[in-house]
């Protein structure tokens, strides 16, 4: 959940803006170190705050773009909403930074499945 600074609406920031002033939303690390905001992420996806955890992935990736560990979380937590086909696009990123990962495959196998399984769906309906 974030706090708007303009208008003072609590809001899932998914999008980086309010959604009801329009106003832009950035998430600041203040000071923090990547170890704590990492912990933090890993802390909101256990306790199902998953919006939340995506927004810190987001930051440290930014932060940090060769980690493949930001990625595969950040993979997870988009799988976790639903947005398989952006799960798999942060599972191949951490693939290719860390080749040959038991858990990214599964994830890559995981993810592939449920787009194909969406297709499908589509040209059924």
């Amino acid at each position: 959940m974030a706090i708007c600074a303009v208008c003072g609406e609590m809001f899932d920031n998914t999008t980086g803006f309010c959604p009801s002033c329009g106003a832009e939303y950035k998430m600041e690390t203040g000071g923090r170190s990547a170890e704590s905001l990492f912990a933090e992420a890993m802390q909101r996806i256990q306790a199902g705050q998953v919006i939340d955890a995506k927004g810190l992935l987001t930051q440290l990736i930014k932060l940090d773009e060769g980690n493949a560990s930001y990625r595969f979380y950040l993979g997870s937590v988009h799988y976790k909403l639903g947005e398989y086909e952006a799960a798999y696009n942060a599972w191949q990123r951490a693939d290719r930074l860390m080749p040959n990962n038991d858990r990214i495959l599964k994830g890559l196998v995981a993810a592939r499945q449920k787009m194909a399984e969406a297709e499908l769906k589509k040209k059924n309906a």
